[in-house]
């Protein structure tokens, strides 16, 4: 059976720290309108609002249903000006999971 991802679809194209790229704000949308759309219309499907919530690689956006509102919002992105822009997190960190691939939370 062949490797669906082989190794070199994880070739960096740019090997600098990924500190140095995030230490500037960037508060622009990754994705176009429509996409964006139909992320949150999933998340209105799939989440509840008593559901806590991880937004891994979060930003100064979420894209969750503005009408909702969740238990808990935890924001794990590379920005802290981008994280506390963003009003949907109730926590913040910051937490490269390049460098460390695993959650800060306990066990």
């Amino acid at each position: 059976m062949t490797d669906p991802l082989p190794d070199h679809m994880f070739h960096r194209q740019d090997d600098s720290a990924d500190e140095a790229f995030y230490s500037i704000p960037r508060m622009v949308n990754h994705i176009d309108d429509a996409t964006i759309n139909e992320i949150t219309r999933f998340y209105r499907e799939a989440l509840a609002p008593e559901d806590e919530l991880l937004d891994l690689m979060s930003s100064w956006v979420s894209h969750l249903p503005q009408d909702v509102t969740y238990r808990k919002v935890t924001g794990l992105g590379m920005n802290l000006d981008e994280l506390n822009a963003n009003a949907r997190l109730d926590q913040a960190l910051v937490h490269n999971l390049n460098k460390t691939p695993t959650l800060p939370f306990p066990g």
